[in-house]
Formats: C-alpha cells, sequence, structure tokens
C-alpha cells in the first residue's frame, strides 16, 4: 500500500514540476519579446509594470511554498504520521496556493493577453485542482475527528 501512495506521489510531483516547466517555457518568447522591446526603447518601468512584476514573483514564491508543503506531506505520509494536524494543515495550505497562485498570475497578465477566454479556462482548471485538495484536507480533518474519537471511547 505504501509502494502505490509513494509512485502516486512521485507521478504528481512529476507532473507539477513539468507543468510549472512547460509554463515558463510558454511565457520565455513573451518574455524574451517584451525583455527587447523594453531594451530598445530605454523606457522607465511604469507602475503597472513593476507591480506586476512583484505580484507574478510573489505568484512564483506562492507556487514554490505549495511544492515544499506537499513534499513535506508526503514525508509525513511516509513516516506513518497519516491522520495529523500538520497533515490537514499542509493539505489547507497546499489547496489554498493552487487557487491564489493562478488568480495572482492571470490577474496581472490579462491586460497583455490576446485571448483572455484561453488562459482563464487554464486558470479554472487550476483552481479545480486547489478546490480537490482542499476536499481531501476535509476528508482527513474528518478522519482525524472520528480517530479522536474513537481514543475517547471506552
Amino acid at each position: 500500500m505504501k509502494k502505490k501512495l509513494n509512485c502516486f506521489c512521485i507521478l504528481l510531483l512529476v507532473l507539477m514540476i513539468v507543468s510549472f516547466v512547460m509554463s515558463c517555457l510558454a511565457g520565455a518568447e513573451d518574455f524574451a519579446k517584451g525583455w527587447h522591446e523594453g531594451a530598445n526603447h530605454h523606457e522607465p518601468m511604469g507602475g503597472y509594470a513593476a507591480l506586476g512584476f512583484i505580484l507574478f514573483l510573489i505568484g512564483v514564491l506562492t507556487w514554490l511554498y505549495a511544492l515544499g508543503c506537499f513534499i513535506r506531506f508526503i514525508l509525513c505520509v511516509n513516516h506513518g504520521e497519516v491522520f495529523t494536524w500538520d497533515n490537514v494543515s499542509l493539505l489547507r495550505i497546499v489547496g489554498w496556493c493552487f487557487i491564489i497562485t493562478p488568480i495572482i498570475v492571470i490577474g496581472v497578465l490579462t491586460p497583455e493577453i490576446d485571448r483572455p477566454l484561453e488562459a482563464w479556462s487554464d486558470v479554472l482548471s487550476s483552481i479545480l485542482d486547489g478546490v480537490f485538495v482542499l476536499i481531501m484536507a476535509e476528508a482527513f480533518a474528518i478522519g482525524l475527528k472520528l480517530k479522536e474519537e474513537q481514543d475517547l471511547t471506552i
């Protein structure tokens, strides 16, 4: 049973990393285009662009934090600590990060996107992933409450 869990967790981690790399590669061309346009115009960065850059960095750091929390969750489960409040907290953090990060990033990029409807449909998929993780966190919380109740029963 532990082998199956490890396989699924490794698969999920690999998919998360591949998704992140693919997103970076997809944005690399636009980044290079903007970099060259900015280098040719020699105009100072406006307030909106600076705010957008800061919010984008916050989104990336939030995603990396979620990845770290998910890895900690996997390690706790592998050490036999399945139903703990720490795991519930870790899952809740991951779920909210999966919801907040794409909203921040796409919210910053929407004015500059040619087809915002396509971008928001991708964001909706990520939000659904976050909601699924939050549902799992609540299932863990319910299981933990039942376990605590059972421990108190004589």
